[in-house]
C-alpha cells in the first residue's frame, strides 16, 4: 500500500464580485489554467449569495461534467431542488442548457465543479443526476462519518454513474479521531476543509478552513491518505479523479478537444440543438 503525501497547499481566496450583482461573491477554488497539475479537474468555484431570489439566467454547457455541491441553503430551477448536503451530477456530453428560473436561498453557498470527460465520453447523450444527501452511503469508523457520493470509501459505495473514474466524499472527523481513505494510486486528488482543522498525508501537513490540499498520482495499485483531525475536529470534502492526459481547449461554458469543436458546439446552440435540463427526467439515485 503506497500512502499519499500533500505535494502543494492553496488557499481558497477572498471573495470577489460573482457574475450575478452585489448579492453574490465568489471565488475560485480550483483555478483553471494549469490543467496539466489538476487533471481531471478543470476549475471548481466557491458561490455565495447573500439574498434570496433569482440566479442566474439559462445558459448551456458542453464537454465536461458539473458537479454542484450544495454546502448551505437551497437552490430550485426547472430541473429540481437542491437542498444542503445535496449533489447535482450533470454530464453536459453533447451539450445541454440547465439553470433555467433558478431561486435560490439566503446564506445559499455551493461548490461547482468542471470535470473534463474522456475523449470517447465528451459527446455522449447528457443526463442530470441528483445526489440527495439522505440516500447516499455512508462509511462509519469511530469518530469518522464519510458521505460517499461518488466512487468507494471503505464498505460505502455510491450509485453514481461516472464517465471519469471519481471520488467524492463528505468527512466529518471528531476531535482527534484519525481516517485514512484508500484511493487508486493513479488517481489526482484534492480536500478542501470547510471547518477545523487537520493533519494530511504522510508528512502531516497542516490544513485548516478554506485550505486545498493536493496529492498527485503516486503510482499503480492502491494508496492511502491518513488524516488527522485537530482539537476541534474536522470536515472536509475530498476530490479524487482518474487523470485523463488529454489536450483540452476550453471557451466560455464548453471544453473541446480542438477549436473546431468548440465551433461545432457554439453552432449547435445557436440553432438549438441542446436539450434543456428541465425536461430532462433526472436520476435521482438511491
Amino acid at each position: 500500500m503506497l500512502h499519499r503525501s500533500i505535494d502543494r497547499v492553496t488557499a481558497i481566496p477572498p471573495l470577489g464580485p460573482g457574475f450575478d450583482g452585489e448579492h453574490h461573491k465568489a471565488a475560485l477554488v480550483v483555478a483553471p489554467g494549469n490543467f496539466h497539475a489538476t487533471d481531471p479537474f478543470f476549475l471548481m468555484a466557491d458561490d455565495h449569495i447573500t439574498l434570496e431570489g433569482r440566479f442566474g439566467e439559462a445558459h448551456p454547457h458542453a464537454g465536461l461534467e458539473t458537479v454542484t455541491f450544495m454546502l448551505d441553503g437551497t437552490m430550485e430551477d426547472t430541473g429540481g431542488r437542491l437542498a444542503k448536503g445535496d449533489v447535482e451530477w450533470m454530464t453536459a456530453g453533447s451539450g445541454i442548457v440547465h439553470s433555467e428560473d433558478a431561486m435560490v436561498s439566503t446564506g445559499m453557498r455551493l461548490f461547482q465543479l468542471w470535470l473534463v470527460l474522456p475523449v470517447e465520453q465528451r459527446n455522449m447523450p447528457p443526463r442530470v443526476q441528483i445526489l440527495q444527501r439522505a440516500a447516499m452511503p455512508v462509511h462509519l469508523e469511530p469518530g469518522i462519518e464519510a458521505t460517499v457520493y461518488s466512487g468507494r470509501l471503505g464498505n460505502a459505495a455510491a450509485p453514481t454513474k461516472n464517465a471519469v473514474p471519481v471520488t467524492l466524499a463528505d468527512i466529518r472527523m471528531e476531535p482527534g479521531a484519525t481516517f485514512a481513505p484508500e484511493l487508486p494510486a493513479a488517481y489526482n486528488a484534492f480536500t478542501v476543509v470547510i471547518d477545523g482543522e487537520a493533519a494530511a498525508g504522510a508528512r502531516d501537513e497542516p490544513l485548516s478552513g478554506n485550505m486545498v490540499g493536493w496529492t498527485g498520482p503516486v503510482g499503480g495499485g492502491s494508496s492511502t491518505l491518513a488524516l488527522r483531525a485537530g482539537a476541534k475536529g474536522a470536515r472536509m470534502l475530498l476530490y479524487a479523479g482518474q487523470p485523463q492526459n488529454i489536450e483540452v481547449v476550453a471557451q466560455g461554458p464548453f471544453i473541446a478537444g480542438s477549436r473546431d469543436e468548440l465551433a461545432a458546439y457554439h453552432a449547435a446552440y445557436r440553432h438549438g440543438r441542446f436539450p434543456h435540463a428541465g425536461t430532462m427526467r433526472p436520476m435521482a439515485l438511491a
